[in-house]
């Protein structure tokens, strides 16, 4: 190897840098000459007076879309002392079915449907078209989002790899739009002209019971409306039955207690709309969504329990919009159909209100509920390939029986 002489080169940055820090600590050092000027009674100026003209900035409220947000105290303008309780669509009830029972004053006459619904028999080639709906619903849609973790009770700590398809929310829109689609086609025609699909229809329904203010604030995913009320389902006299017992437990618990609410009724739907009466309420159930306050699993029990709570809501918010605000004893009564579904498994059930008078002993309201029935029981890829195993049709026949309904 050539020896050559050392090139002595500086980094000017490096040397730039040091020197800027040197130079920053210096002082400026005092001359006397301040000192000098102000015994001879000449007046001394502050440079920085000059240099630096002082701005008076005024303050300006800008307008926008977005709104000031309120503290969350008794400065609120809807503040109140007397707590609210209230449901809503992400709560479950403790005990399920028979708490609600309680809070809305409703007796359960027999288990399944009332004998007046009769279930249709299905075609193969619409058995065909259903199963198609499914899988496209499920698996052969084009969304791919990040789906909740994977949890193993028996593995806690253990790591699922994170699983992409499509999201609960729109698996339920597409099932219950497809198969309303494919109902609609092969149902008479003079029944469909009678119905109207809307979606997102909320519900708030202000009552006091017992001392307490209590106000459901629910959302119908998709209300089936209907050019004239149901009929009611049943005329057998239920003064004998008894609603059930939860004591010591009061009917109000696993309620949310607020101080700022807004007390109020609303059917969501114009009186003067031609499709004016609700029919069928149809409910999305996400696991990830609905959750239980004690973070245990949400039981089948309180989806039943779900399912009625939420049409008593609509039912009553549209009783109260039909009838006048103050209506207790119903002169006529009002019939709501409920669907609740995860898009595997569907509730079924039915609803009579007959009093808003929820501490009446003479008059109650009439429930009529399923047990949840399978869809089918298996819907995924399997080797790259979709697969659908363990089709039922008991839950389309439940379907076409509730949407031709009168």
């Amino acid at each position: 190897m050539r020896v050559t002489q050392i090139l002595l080169k500086q980094h000017i940055g490096w040397h730039f840098q040091k020197h800027w820090r040197f130079q920053g600590k210096r002082r400026v050092n005092d001359t006397g000459a301040e000192k000098v000027l102000k015994e001879k009674g000449i007046p001394v100026e502050d440079a920085n007076a000059f240099l630096k003209e002082k701005i008076v900035r005024e303050r300006v409220e800008v307008v926008s879309y977005g709104e000031k947000v309120q503290p969350l105290d008794k400065t609120h303008p809807n503040w109140h002392d007397r707590k609210l309780l209230t449901y809503k669509d992400n709560n479950v009830l403790l005990e399920g079915l028979i708490q609600a029972q309680i809070l809305t004053n409703t007796v359960q006459i027999q288990e399944g449907l009332p004998a007046k619904y009769e279930l249709p028999e299905i075609k193969k080639e619409l058995n065909r078209r259903i199963k198609e709906v499914i899988l496209g619903a499920h698996i052969l849609d084009a969304e791919q989002k990040k789906l909740p973790k994977l949890f193993d009770p028996l593995r806690p700590a253990f790591n699922f790899p994170r699983v992409y398809g499509v999201t609960q929310n729109r698996v339920f829109k597409l099932l219950v739009s497809r198969l309303l689609n494919l109902v609609e086609t092969t149902s008479d025609i003079n029944v469909t002209r009678q119905r109207y699909l809307a979606d997102n229809l909320y519900f708030s329904y202000p009552f006091e019971r017992n001392g307490d203010l209590i106000q459901f604030q629910l959302q119908g995913d998709t209300v089936l409306l209907a050019k004239n009320p149901l009929a009611p389902i049943t005329r057998q006299p239920i003064n004998e039955l008894d609603l059930p017992d939860i004591f010591p437990i009061k009917p109000t618990v696993t309620l949310n207690e607020e101080n700022i609410y807004v007390v109020e009724n609303i059917y969501p739907v114009k009186k003067n709309a031609p499709k004016y009466h609700p029919h069928t309420l149809f409910i999305n159930y996400d696991k990830e969504f609905v959750r239980n306050i004690f973070e245990e699993e949400v039981t089948t029990e309180q989806i039943y329990g779900r399912t009625l709570l939420k049409t008593f809501t609509a039912a009553a918010s549209y009783a109260r919009a039909q009838y006048g605000e103050d209506i207790k004893k119903l002169p006529q009564p009002v019939t709501l159909q409920a669907v609740q579904t995860d898009g595997r498994i569907f509730y079924f059930g039915v609803l009579q209100l007959n009093t808003l008078d929820l501490e009446s002993p003479e008059i109650k309201n009439v429930w009529y509920q399923t047990a949840g029935i399978d869809l089918f029981q298996k819907c995924c890829y399997e080797l790259g390939k979709p697969v659908l195993e363990g089709y039922n049709k008991e839950a389309i026949k439940h379907l076409f029986a509730f949407y031709n309904n009168v």
